[in-house]
């Protein structure tokens, strides 16, 4: 009984006074609601007008805004597996609503859902990101029927952060989509879709009644973590608050959180010199925070919230107390409060951001701040950001400017622009991103940027790039055909070609590289990729670290081939590979064989019910004159032998218990090393040196339960374990070194986490 009146209360905030979300479609308002018919196919993207009958809903009322769709289908050929949120199956039927709230083209928001009742959300970004990041307050759910089956969306007016104003009536920009899982095709009612660049131009204006509701939710949150391995035993108790006034103002707080992450990072073996990038997995970070979103792909991102709650600073050697200094170590910083405030007003944003992390025995906690404000003017959009830190234990502080430009020509044309400077501890420097993506007809796209960072340009304190000291220009050009025969297996053919120049600042080229990708899709679901590649010699201005002395290394042409196919989605299982091969020309001035790198991945999934699925994966890389720093100018090339091993699983219980297992195991040998160096003209020569083979096994495991007491009310018992070992002049086998790190864990971590709404 108690549990009863606990969901009912906790879900209160999301049901409706006159609208229940079942599935069902019965209640008087959907037969007035806004009426759409037709459908058109956009993957492929063909524009053909979709054959099976579709119906979708949408209306508003002072809760939220609904959309209900009626799927036609007989029910024999309907299929629904459960996923992880945001995880969603290709063997699931899905409906999805994409709704531009504020209707200027800037920010898009996909929300989906699966025959099944799993759940998708993510937002889209007038730059183009794509992001599946935020985990909306909303709710959906399916049915099956005899001849169709039913989706019933429920939107509150405070799911996220809205333009406010005093007319009666909201307009807004949406699309409607369906996806069978018999073609593997999408179907949308504005011909657009999230992937093409065309999006928010193609999206169909609508108006609906308009509301304002504000919201105030509390998160009150237990979370106790044992690490078996150091003995160290935590429990923390904290709080969020959202508060969204209806008005356009929403701020989130949380007091002494537990920032410890309920799903694992993937393992990323990397001994380059660019620093690996993690996504973003903590929800407070993922809430309202795309208007602080200034990112270029991979390449760079001005605020990477991973940086907040990071491993602290330690300066033990000038500790009286060493020894303790060094055993309290942490591999992450406690967080005091982290502050994030927005405000919307017609076509003008602004924001505030804070966060505070705590200080420790041995180390102080760093201190970080932005600013940030966008306006909208006809179809540009013009913005300023300014970040902070201070990090006292470093004697540090670092800050960055950002002016950013946006403007959609037409239908066709969108420019981008991004000017950034830097300032730490007296030092200043500047970069810079211009961007455009054209597109002259409807299967077919040119692109192209300049990327430039001088090298006192210092990103990485709150933000996240690739490399300072860097020059970048590309072009890229993409082309699709759809039309074949009746008869023809194939329905969709892709063409891309990329061609890329890199250089530092100084002038010195990197490789240039010329990559050429193919893909092809069949009707029977499956999919075939193969990729080319060129890279011509040049300098790679990255592996010595940014040596005065020695700034670059010259390095030879190579050519690279890959394969890649999935196979048709059966019944019950499906799976997939890759193949990969490249090589490189012999050098001359040291004892060169050429350059070589083998790669095999076999993938495949098991799903003997709805509720259940079974993953693994088997990759194997070997390379021949693997070229690896050691320090200043001091390198080795070595035989390497990598593999990696990983299995996953994902079960469901109804829509409340959910059981999810992450593993993967890497075992790497570097054998047969040998001595090189470079002198000032980038030349590798033999160098009379012994240097050790080594080996490296890594682990990463981790079994979480989740039970859901309403929507974003969870609890977490999850039990993580991880090791890393590295040995030299070793002899240990594979079974050995995989074996190892599972034995001799860094951290053996059981985490009991309670997080409630109210």
């Amino acid at each position: 009984m108690f549990k009863k009146y606990l969901f009912y209360f906790l879900s209160l905030p999301l049901l409706s006074n006159t609208i229940t979300i079942d599935g069902e479609l019965n209640e008087p308002e959907w037969k007035t609601a806004h009426k759409i018919t037709e459908f058109y196919e956009t993957s492929p993207y063909t524009l053909k007008k979709y054959k099976d009958e579709t119906v979708a809903l949408i209306f508003s009322n002072p809760d939220g805004i609904y959309v209900g769709f009626i799927n036609y289908q007989d029910e024999s050929t309907m299929l629904s597996k459960k996923t992880m949120r945001d995880e969603m199956s290709s063997l699931s039927e899905k409906n999805s609503i994409n709704i531009d709230f504020d209707g200027n083209g800037t920010k898009a928001y996909i929300i989906a859902v699966a025959l099944g009742d799993s759940l998708f959300d993510a937002t889209k970004i007038q730059s183009g990101d794509f992001k599946t990041d935020w985990d909306g307050d909303w709710i959906a759910k399916t049915k099956k029927y005899k001849d169709y089956w039913v989706s019933e969306f429920y939107l509150p007016w405070n799911v996220t952060l809205m333009n406010q104003s005093s007319q009666k009536k909201r307009k807004i920009n949406y699309t409607a989509l369906r996806y069978r899982t018999s073609n593997q095709a999408w179907v949308s009612s504005a011909g657009t879709m999230a992937m093409r660049s065309d999006y928010f131009q193609n999206l169909t204006p609508l108006e609906i009644d308009n509301y304002t509701k504000s919201k105030l939710n509390f998160f009150p949150y237990l979370a106790s973590n044992k690490n078996s391995s150091t003995n160290m035993q935590e429990t923390n108790v904290g709080a969020e608050v959202f508060y969204n006034s209806g008005k356009g103002d929403q701020l989130n707080l949380t007091l002494n959180p537990d920032f410890g992450q309920a799903e694992s990072d993937e393992v990323i073996v990397n001994f380059s010199a660019q620093e690996t990038f993690y996504k973003e997995k903590r929800a407070f970070f993922n809430e309202n925070q795309s208007l602080f979103d200034i990112s270029n792909y991979n390449r760079y991102s001005v605020i990477n919230t991973r940086r907040i709650g990071a491993k602290p600073s330690y300066d033990c050697a000038t500790e009286a107390n060493e020894n303790e200094c060094n055993q309290s170590k942490k591999s992450y910083t406690d967080i005091d409060f982290a502050l994030r405030y927005t405000k919307k007003m017609d076509d003008n944003q602004f924001g505030v951001f804070a966060a505070k992390e705590s200080d420790e025995k041995f180390s102080t906690g760093r201190e970080y701040y932005a600013l940030r404000g966008k306006s909208n003017i006809d179809n540009k959009t013009l913005g300023y950001m300014l970040t902070h830190v201070i990090d006292d234990i470093n004697h540090s502080s670092s800050t960055v400017k950002v002016i950013d430009y946006i403007n959609v020509k037409s239908e066709q044309l969108t420019t981008y622009f991004d000017l950034l400077s830097t300032e730490k501890d007296g030092i200043n420097g500047e970069g810079l991103r211009a961007q455009y993506t054209y597109k002259p007809n409807k299967l077919s796209r040119n692109s192209g940027s300049i990327l430039y960072f001088d090298k006192e340009f210092r990103l990485n304190d709150f933000g996240y790039l690739q490399r300072n000291d860097w020059f970048h220009l590309g072009v890229g050009h993409n082309i699709e055909k759809i039309d074949f025969a009746k008869d023809s297996n194939v329905i969709l053919k892709e063409f891309n070609i990329d061609i890329n120049y890199d250089a530092d600042t100084d002038g010195n080229s990197n490789p240039y590289s010329i990559e050429q990708k193919n893909r092809i899709e069949f009707k029977d679901t499956s999919k075939f990729k193969y990729d080319l590649s060129y890279k011509s010699s040049g300098k790679n201005t990255t592996i010595t670290r940014k040596n005065e002395i020695y700034p670059y290394v010259k390095i030879k042409d190579n050519f690279s081939i890959t394969g890649d196919y999935e196979a048709p989605n059966y019944k019950y299982w499906t799976y997939d590979w890759r193949i990969s091969f490249d090589k490189a020309s012999k050098y001359n001035t040291w004892n060169s064989k050429g350059y070589k790198k083998r790669f095999f991945k076999i993938a495949g999934s098991i799903f003997p019910n709805d509720n259940l699925k079974l993953q693994s994966e088997f990759r194997v890389k070997k390379e021949k004159e693997w070229l690896n720093w050691i320090d200043a100018n001091n390198l080795a090339v070595y035989d390497l032998n990598q593999r990696i091993v990983s299995f996953n699983l994902n079960w469901f219980r109804g829509n409340k218990h959910e059981i999810r297992l992450k593993s993967q195991f890497v075992a790497l040998e570097a054998k047969r090393p040998r001595a090189l160096f470079t002198d000032v003209s980038g030349t590798l020569l033999d160098l009379d040196k012994e240097i050790s083979s080594f080996s490296n096994g890594i682990n990463s495991f981790q079994i979480r339960y989740r039970y859901e007491i309403a929507p974003l009310s969870n609890i977490y018992l999850v039990y993580t374990k991880g090791g890393n070992v590295y040995e030299e002049d070793d002899d240990r086998s594979f079974s050995k070194i995989l074996k190892d790190p599972w034995e001799n864990p860094d951290n053996e971590i059981l985490s009991l986490k309670f997080r409630l709404k109210y």
